[in-house]
């Protein structure tokens, strides 16, 4: 009795087991018909968003704004189809099938991301595209529409919870193999679009402070040379001003340091006699401040400068080097100065920092050998502004932030705001040229200050050594560290050379050179090849050496050999933050 009871419910189970497969198998074969006839719809819809997007780009490029728009609706009401159809039944519950449906979580995500794309990112782009056409950022020669700037400045403000939406989203697409292509070019492109977008994002607070509010603002635009190479860049030969007035942003003529700048600094810099020892009588002299490597400090003497020669006060100062003509003229192409010299994104560096003063300073008539080298500097400046304007396409973008981003690095870009908020902006954009006061991100600096009145800073070159760091009982890092300054100058280049490019040395590169601590840590150990011991100071908190004098002649060099201690518990790989030499552009 009792194992017909077990065998009555083994047969009910199984029954009830069966009917229920047996439904659940039709209602499986009913979806997948559903879903296959929904597939057809589907694969439409992703041709016409193709065409559709296609159709904004094409609109765009020949300034049909409202045909833009009116593709980028088209566009939204085919994701919001294919919206509608991801909404059903049967899409939901295949969703929870292992494997299957993370790929239909991922067609969820697609779709999320167009309609973000379309309502979010190219609406509010086209509307200001519309409002604010690109033709209309030049107002004349040298000069900008600042609500034209700041139209485009807010727009990548916007933006910015929808790009932080689609990162997310990006995150959790899976897709098998054999869906390569179309989709995985699209988001390939997407995805380099947000990481482009994120590593820029931090110069947006920084670009609405430089605009402003609309009230007046003058800024001061230094051109460093580096082939004068100065901790800090290289001598500010030239100084030119960005003014922002009614609307108007302006770049004002370069003129030469001498006569914009007092020419000692007063008691306002507040040289301190520990500025006075480890830098030397040069920061007496506003111009050669640049001496020390900190740019925040070099910046506000300049501006004090600045102010007592031109009696203006200046809101910031923006300092440039020549490798940023380079790096523009590889997107913009090639200019061609009054004296036939072209210039190119390969060659623009060696041309400005070599080739014009062999051409023009190798004559007798100094004064009008300078004159012309000048005179072209300048003529470069403005043309390739002047082209960068007629030729600026939003395509564009991502590569100049990319220089700018690279320039913040590598110190050839540094900026400076007279108001101390804005100045935090700067240095959480990373470009304040300032020493680093990060624990947790430990720098240690090596920097050089040419000494001599020559062009030899083309011939220098600085190269760091770094060991494996070893670590400390109290969690600190050691490293092992060794810098070479040389002097690759050939006789044959010195034969050729005026004493102008030479200098006092025939050719040998004098100068200081300066080793400053990681924030928190320690640099010891120090041994040289030649000139004796190292003398020690400190500047704004950080230890740092220095061994003034020192001559690197043609084919020599100067080592220095000694150890960095970062400060304890820091677990990020010791970096190094030098003065930009040349040598990467000879």
């Amino acid at each position: 009795m009792k194992s017909r009871k077990e065998s009555s419910y083994a047969y009910i189970f199984r029954m009830t087991l069966a009917t229920f497969l047996s439904v659940f198998v039709i209602f499986i074969a009913f979806n997948m018909i559903t879903m296959i006839g929904d597939l057809f719809v589907i694969k439409d819809s992703a041709f016409e968003l193709k065409d559709n997007l296609q159709e904004v780009v094409t609109c765009v490029k020949a300034k049909d704004y409202e045909g833009a728009i009116v593709a980028t609706d088209k566009m939204e009401t085919t994701s919001q189809k294919m919206q509608k159809t991801f909404d059903t039944f049967a899409w939901k519950v295949t969703s929870h099938i292992p494997v299957v449906g993370d790929y239909v979580d991922s067609a969820f995500n697609i779709v999320e991301i167009l309609n973000v794309t379309s309502d979010q990112i190219l609406k509010p782009a086209v509307n200001v595209m519309s409002d604010y056409p690109l033709d209309n950022l030049k107002a004349g020669d040298g000069m900008f529409d600042v609500d034209v700037i700041r139209a485009y400045v807010n727009l990548a403000e916007q933006l910015d919870p929808a790009i932080d939406q689609i990162a997310v989203s990006l995150n959790g697409i899976y897709l098998p193999s054999s869906m390569n292509g179309m989709v995985d070019e699209y988001m390939g492109k997407l995805t380099s679009l947000t990481q482009t977008y994120k590593n820029s994002e931090e110069f947006i607070p920084l670009l609405k402070a430089f605009i402003g509010d609309g009230s007046d603002k003058l800024y001061l635009l230094a051109a460093q040379n580096s082939s004068e190479i100065r901790a800090s860049g290289g001598f500010p030969g030239a100084i030119g001003t960005i003014q922002i007035s009614d609307g108007i942003l302006s770049i004002g003529n370069f003129e030469t340091v001498f006569n914009v700048m007092s020419k000692r600094s007063s008691k306002d810099t507040g040289i301190t006699d520990e500025e006075a020892n480890i830098f030397g009588s040069w920061m007496y002299y506003p111009r050669d401040a640049c001496f020390s490597p900190d740019f925040e400090r070099v910046a506000y003497i300049w501006s004090v400068a600045y102010r007592e020669e031109s009696k203006a006060e200046v809101d910031g100062i923006v300092s440039l080097t020549p490798t940023i003509i380079q790096q523009l003229l590889q997107y913009i192409g090639t200019i061609t100065l009054s004296d036939g010299t072209e210039l190119d994104g390969d060659n623009a560096t060696r041309v400005l920092e070599h080739d014009l003063y062999y051409k023009y300073m190798t004559n007798d008539d100094f004064f009008a050998s300078n004159d012309m080298t000048d005179a072209l500097f300048e003529e470069t400046a403005k043309t390739t502004m002047s082209l960068l304007v007629k030729d600026f396409s939003l395509d564009r973008v991502a590569a100049y932030m990319d220089i700018f981003t690279s320039g913040a690095k590598d110190r050839t870009i540094m900026m400076w705001m007279a108001n101390e908020e804005e100045q935090e902006l700067v240095r959480a954009a990373g470009c304040s040229g300032g020493l680093n006061s990060d624990e947790n991100n430990p720098e240690v600096g090596v920097y050089f200050s040419m000494s001599d009145s020559c062009k030899m800073g083309w011939y220098l070159n600085i190269d760091n050594e770094i060991s494996d760091p070893v670590l400390n009982e109290d969690g600190s890092l050691t490293y092992e560290m060794k810098v070479t300054l040389s002097n690759i100058v050939t006789n044959d280049e010195i034969n050729k050379a005026n004493w102008y490019i030479l200098g006092e040395y025939n050719g040998g590169i004098i100068g200081y050179l300066y080793i400053i601590a990681p924030a928190g840590g320690t640099i010891s150990d120090f041994e040289t090849n030649r000139y004796g011991a190292m003398s020690f100071g400190t500047i704004k908190e950080h230890d740092i050496a220095y061994k003034h004098g020192i001559v690197v002649n043609p084919g020599s060099d100067f080592v220095v050999t000694y150890k960095v201690t970062t400060a304890p518990g820091v677990t990020t790989p010791l970096g190094i933050s030098q003065t930009p030499t040349l040598q990467d552009y000879r």
